[in-house]
């Protein structure tokens, strides 16, 4: 824990000083487990807190895995240790894959097109779905060099986006928030090893049978239906994916990221 100039450990926030104490009652069998917590107002009034710093600290708990809240039942100590886990924090869709600013996608061809068997399982669709696809390459502005070959799935009416591709900024799901009353529930992403084809090794650069990175990226809206697919393919070295971990406090050993 980093400390001040003076050597103090700086000060938490008084939900998280909160959270820290049930947590030690919880261990220390004070609380044990299936026993119902008094309500929100009650526990305020014996830590001397907010009800709005009340619930902070249980919402905390809850997400390490020691308490349940339920309407009707209140609130019940469900373990003494939280569970291990590992979790990578992400606040937008942009955060899943971020390219290089000065980066631009370059559109190749587009059309509609019916998802064959291979396609189907790529996506994720059943076969003889329709869908508008958008063939693309990625190339760092002012060189020109490629970063990846991308097709981009999306639905039949967001077909109108392509005369806008490359030409913005923004990635294409935000493209589609813009222009239509779509918004992104869920995101789904798949990573695996590849090896480049004969028909795409020429615009990349690089030789027949170069290994590759493929990213498959599923958007999903508000009502369960995936209107964007894109499916990226970079050359061995040219993109790198990482996350940073850190161990989370008081989540028994398990580590969180943020």
């Amino acid at each position: 824990m980093k400390k001040d100039r003076a050597g103090r450990a700086p000060q938490q926030p008084r939900y998280r000083q909160l959270a820290d104490e049930l947590i030690g009652e919880i261990r220390g069998g004070r609380l044990r487990v299936g026993q119902t917590l008094p309500g929100e107002l009650e526990l305020g009034e014996s830590y001397g807190v907010s009800r709005h710093t009340v619930r902070e600290a249980l919402r905390m708990l809850e997400e390490l895995g020691l308490i349940t809240r339920q309407q009707g039942i209140g609130t019940v100590v469900t373990a003494s240790e939280s569970s291990e886990s590992y979790v990578q924090k992400v606040r937008s869709p942009a955060q899943l894959m971020q390219y290089p600013p000065e980066s631009r996608l370059t559109v190749l061809s587009s059309g509609e097109i019916v998802a064959n068997r291979a396609t189907a399982r790529l996506l994720g669709c059943t076969t003889g779905t329709c869908w508008y696809r958008i063939r693309t390459i990625r190339r760092l502005k002012p060189s020109g060099a490629a970063i990846c070959w991308t097709d981009i799935y999306v639905l039949p009416e967001y077909a109108g986006i392509v005369e806008v591709v490359g030409r913005k900024p923004p990635l294409i799901y935000e493209l589609i928030e813009q222009r239509f009353d779509e918004r992104v529930a869920t995101v789904h992403v798949d990573l695996f090893a590849g090896l480049i084809g004969a028909d795409r090794a020429g615009p990349l650069g690089v030789a027949p049978g170069t290994p590759s990175l493929n990213v498959v990226r599923r958007y999903t809206g508000r009502n369960r239906r995936v209107f964007e697919v894109s499916v990226s393919e970079h050359p061995a070295g040219r993109f790198t994916y990482s996350l940073e971990l850190h161990r989370g406090w008081g989540s028994g050993g398990g580590w969180t990221a943020g």
